[in-house]
């Protein structure tokens, strides 16, 4: 008797390394897997913080990438709210008391993010929600509220065709730079619940149905189903956490066992494996009684 549909992984014919570092940009549901990466001593890095939707984490890679307008196109969406610095387009890790601050904050992680899409020529994109919170005196999309008063915006969906467009233009302009680059996309299995099941379900049917969009036209871009994942094989209220929202650790352990099987290789998993144990061995301390001595001995037995 079968009681339980399960995802079964295929293959990518993108194979990344272990050796080589990822960028990782999106939703909060990225930096689990980042964790499960660096437990792995995989590196990545995601030098953007949390953003949601697909426009807000288009805005931040595109200014990021770019190396001579990048940091005025940050320092012009400052703005200064209680006493603190905050820009339009990041959450509060960019935040600070002195503007300057803020704009040498940005200057070092365009610097990370350079250095490692250089190296390891991969990211990770992870899409939250496509309802976006607009700024109704400018009519601008922001990445980030900043706590600000609520009547100050406005939120509306974007549409299918709004995050191909974005991503299309964007990932040009990463292959000029980077014509080797691999790109994957996921869909953040966390429920964005405070515009109801309705909302939540056509949010997110916006992100599957812009990525699909995206990766039939670019070939270097590909999908995998976190987010299918947790909803059609794992589909039960035990792996969600106390607050019913977000994946259990146990459920991100699957999804990542799921990723390891369709984006590595043998070799992949065996350098997986042993950075495991290398960050297991680091993380031992051996028990010592009162005098600082082990309390048990090398080749004995409890």
């Amino acid at each position: 008797m079968k009681f339980r549909t399960e995802y079964t992984s295929k293959k990518s014919p993108i194979t990344l390394s272990p050796k080589k570092p990822v960028v990782m940009a999106g939703s909060c549901f990225s930096q689990n897997i980042a964790r499960k990466m660096s437990e792995h001593l995989w590196k990545s890095v995601n030098p953007f913080g949390t953003l949601y939707n697909p426009f807000s984490i288009c805005m931040a890679i595109d200014m990021m990438l770019d190396l001579e307008k990048g940091y005025q196109r940050f320092e012009k969406s400052l703005f200064e709210f209680n006493g603190i610095w905050n820009s339009d387009f990041f959450d509060s890790s960019f935040s600070a008391r002195i503007k300057e601050d803020c704009i040498r904050e940005f200057l070092n992680r365009q610097k990370d993010f350079l250095e490692n899409i250089s190296e390891g020529r991969v990211l990770i994109v992870t899409f939250g929600t496509s309802i976006c919170y607009h700024l109704k005196e400018t009519d601008s999309i922001v990445g980030n509220c900043h706590k600000q008063p609520s009547d100050l915006f406005f939120e509306k969906r974007m549409s299918v065709s709004d995050v191909f467009i974005y991503w299309h233009v964007l990932i040009d302009n990463i292959k000029k730079r980077f014509p080797d680059i691999n790109i994957i996309f996921t869909v953040s299995p966390v429920r964005h619940l405070k515009n109801g099941f309705i909302g939540n379900s056509r949010s997110k049917a916006v992100l599957q149905l812009g990525i699909e969009e995206i990766c039939q036209y670019e070939n270097n871009c590909r999908y995998f189903p976190a987010y299918e994942i947790m909803l059609d094989d794992l589909r039960d209220y035990r792996f969600y956490a106390s607050d019913l929202v977000h994946p259990t650790e146990e459920a991100v352990e699957y999804i990542w066992e799921k990723f390891r099987e369709t984006y590595l290789d043998e070799e992949g998993n065996k350098l997986l494996e042993e950075g495991a144990r290398k960050v297991k061995c680091a993380n031992h301390r051996p028990m010592t009684g009162a005098l600082g001595k082990p309390l048990i001995e090398k080749g004995t037995h409890p």
